[in-house]
């Protein structure tokens, strides 16, 4: 790395003519000595400014997040540099009073995503109840999955958050979802000084657009499923432990983070009841779930099955135990649910699909919206008419041939009545006619008379 001062003016045009010699990695340019202001030139023509001076004979460099880019108009080059000018300033005030500016961005370029997530989970979403659980699976799923939970929160870039983002092209919701989890907890540490960034690497990344989901089982496709994991034997194995997690989940019609943290203390086999914390339910409203004879028996024999085991409900409180999981149940259904789609020809089925599945059967059997919004525990009915009330299209059909048949039925009540009236009106006028054509003979009998 090459240190050099210069006498030019802090101009864009001065500062886009830099360039870095091939035989350099870096180049540094001072271009405001008195606030210690430079600019780092790559090997690749990258730039941005930063905060630079020389402590005990050893060169510090703070990065001050304002990249210049060449291909810039310049009246956004002028802010950035003003920016990057007035960031600079701050921090000579700061060292001139004596801060330790260097050892506080020290601990602070420490900070990994997956501490930022942490933060960002304990002083907002644990505060205020927020989907914690569903939100931690997420990051999980998202970022740690992608090997990003270990990445400086610092040095993760705008071009960081697209990539992830087009990386899951395939699934737009949950692309969109990871941007707008990212988007969240940068702003959040950005908001409470826990990272040095002002910028949100997130921000301006566009969003896929998305369809409305309205994937359900047919009956057949149900009946399918059903025999697909009926076949699976009675013994302790991932695939045997997906089949009970479907089952319930197709049967309860409760949410996915739901059915992976269900407890044994939850569940009442006597009085055939699960009861589900307001914590741990999106709407932060308890839910009590009534228990058939199928579900009962799903939970009675996975209790056997655990305890054949090994997996005692006094040491281990999860119905669905999660095998190397710190937080101790089933985190994601994994490869087993996977395997199984494919082997079915369900390829676009997704687990969410089950719970707005039970919604459209109990609607096309005629259940009426209310009992459906309470079987999915939501605050709105709108919200259950909206999203989960799918009925097919032969209930459709029934259904408009009905209401097509009561206005058809008036019509044809309307032409009798009409016809009986006009048959009335003409039996009236005949009878009339009888009476005029009587008197008129009368007269004339009078007449010759």
């Amino acid at each position: 790395m090459v240190e050099e001062k210069t006498g030019k003016k802090f101009t864009a045009k001065h500062i886009r003519a830099l360039s870095c010699p091939d035989h350099l990695k870096q180049r540094y340019v001072s271009v405001l000595p008195d606030v210690h202001l430079y600019v780092s030139v790559g090997r690749g023509g990258k730039k941005a400014f930063c905060f630079r001076l020389p402590i005990e004979r050893t060169w510090r460099v703070l990065d001050l997040n304002c990249k210049f880019e060449d291909s810039l108009p310049d009246a956004l080059l002028r802010d950035i540099m003003l920016e990057a000018q007035s960031r600079a300033a701050e921090l000579t005030a700061r060292l001139n009073r004596g801060e330790n500016i260097f050892e506080k961005q020290r601990k602070e370029a420490s900070h990994t995503l997956q501490e930022l997530f942490d933060h960002y989970k304990e002083n907002h979403l644990e505060k205020r109840g927020k989907r914690v659980l569903d939100n931690e699976n997420n990051f999980k799923r998202w970022f740690a999955k992608k090997n990003l939970a270990k990445k400086k929160a610092n040095d993760f870039s705008h071009e960081d958050a697209a990539r992830l983002h087009s990386s899951m092209e395939e699934t737009p919701g949950s692309a969109n979802r990871a941007v707008q989890l990212g988007r969240a907890m940068f702003n959040f540490g950005i908001k409470t000084h826990f990272i040095s960034r002002t910028d949100n690497p997130f921000a301006g990344v566009s969003l896929y657009r998305e369809n409305e989901r309205d994937r359900v089982l047919s009956d057949e496709e149900a009946a399918k499923l059903l025999t697909a994991l009926e076949a699976i034997p009675s013994v302790h194995t991932r695939e045997r432990t997906l089949r009970d997690f479907i089952l319930l989940s197709l049967l309860t019609g409760a949410r996915k983070s739901n059915v992976m943290t269900m407890r044994w203390d939850e569940v009442d086999l006597k009085s055939g009841t699960w009861s589900i914390p307001a914590e741990k339910t999106k709407t932060q409203r308890a839910q009590l779930i009534p228990l058939g004879e199928m579900e009962k028996e799903v939970l009675t024999q996975r209790e056997q099955l655990l305890e054949e085991a090994g997996v005692i409900k006094r040491d281990c409180p999860w119905i669905f135990p999660g095998k190397g999981s710190a937080a101790g149940h089933m985190i994601d259904p994994g490869n087993a649910w996977e395997s199984l789609r494919e082997k079915l020809g369900m390829s676009d089925l997704w687990i969410h699909d089950l719970r707005r599945s039970l919604a459209s059967s109990m609607a096309n059997t005629g259940a009426d919206v209310s009992l459906v919004r309470a079987a999915l525990n939501h605050t709105d009915t709108r919200t259950t008419l909206k999203a989960y009330i799918r009925t097919s299209q032969q209930v459709q059909l029934q259904a408009r041939q009905k209401a097509q048949g009561a206005w058809f039925e008036a019509m044809k009540s309307q032409q009798t009545k009409a016809a009986e009236s006009n048959a009335v009106d003409d039996a009236d006028a005949k009878s009339s006619d009888k009476k005029i054509a009587k008197k008129s003979k009368a007269k004339r009998g009078n007449k010759r008379s």
